[in-house]
């Protein structure tokens, strides 16, 4: 009998842990730890697996926004069969390098003998530097001298061209001797320089556009048999190096300002 009344005590608590069991609120596990509770379920590592890919591609975007796209590097042998790459990007630089050459021909405000170097005199025996027709020299510098000894028959064409070159020069005639003044650097000068910069630099782009169409045109001719994502691949390549180019030379535009304008 003592020992039943023992056990009738004994129910209560046993029967008010069962209930506090079940209001108990569920254990808060996190989520990297679910796969190993669940002893290797597998479908419990792929929703894992899903949401991961989930919250790292919202993150993603997140970080991309507002930011530039991708960048594309396409391996040019792989493409070969298309358009050379190699070629399109040695006809870019080559804009790039003919834009710097012009700007150190016609946009100096410091006189040297070189400044008259790339000027070019169309003779009867055709079209020649000047500096190979005549020996240029610096007297001072305010006047650049031409020597025409070993071609005299060529000075009258090597005024015309020193006087069309755009660089506004007005020679003088001495014999055999071509007198060149510079004029003096002046704060009206260094504009026009600076906007024959800007000119200059938009006429290197018109050529730089030239070769991006040259080279859409050619990828395009391949349409029927490379697949359509490919084509699109190698355009946006396309694009992105000229994108890259323009940028150098608006850099390029903007140092040469600077130094004009000060």
């Amino acid at each position: 009998m003592a020992m039943a009344l023992r056990c009738l005590r004994q129910l209560p608590p046993l029967f008010h842990n069962s209930l506090s069991g079940l209001v108990r609120p569920p254990l808060q596990v996190p989520l990297r730890h679910t796969a190993l509770m669940l002893n290797g379920c597998r479908q419990c590592v792929v929703h894992q697996t899903i949401l991961t890919r989930h919250l790292a591609t919202k993150k993603a975007k997140a970080k991309g926004k507002g930011q530039t796209q991708a960048r594309v590097n396409i391996n040019a042998a792989l493409v070969e069969d298309i358009i050379s790459l190699g070629e399109v990007n040695g006809e870019m630089k080559a804009v790039m390098e003919a834009l710097k050459e012009e700007f150190g021909k016609n946009l100096n405000i410091r006189t040297s003998p070189g400044t008259l170097d790339h000027i070019t005199v169309t003779t009867n025996d055709g079209k020649f530097p000047l500096n190979q027709l005549g020996q240029i020299s610096l007297k001072s510098p305010q006047l650049i001298l031409v020597n025409m000894a070993s071609f005299p028959e060529s000075t009258a064409a090597a005024i015309k061209a020193i006087r069309e070159s755009g660089m506004n020069l007005n020679p003088e005639v001495d014999g055999i001797i071509i007198r060149v003044p510079v004029p003096k650097v002046t704060r009206e000068h260094r504009e026009s320089l600076a906007k024959l910069a800007k000119q200059l630099t938009n006429k290197g782009k018109d050529s730089l556009r030239k070769v991006r169409s040259n080279a859409v045109n050619q990828v395009k001719k391949a349409k029927s048999t490379v697949s359509e994502d490919t084509i699109k691949l190698v355009e946006k390549q396309i694009q992105q190096m000229t994108d890259d180019t323009a940028a150098e030379m608006d850099k390029l535009l903007a140092g040469k300002t600077k130094e004009l304008l000060g």
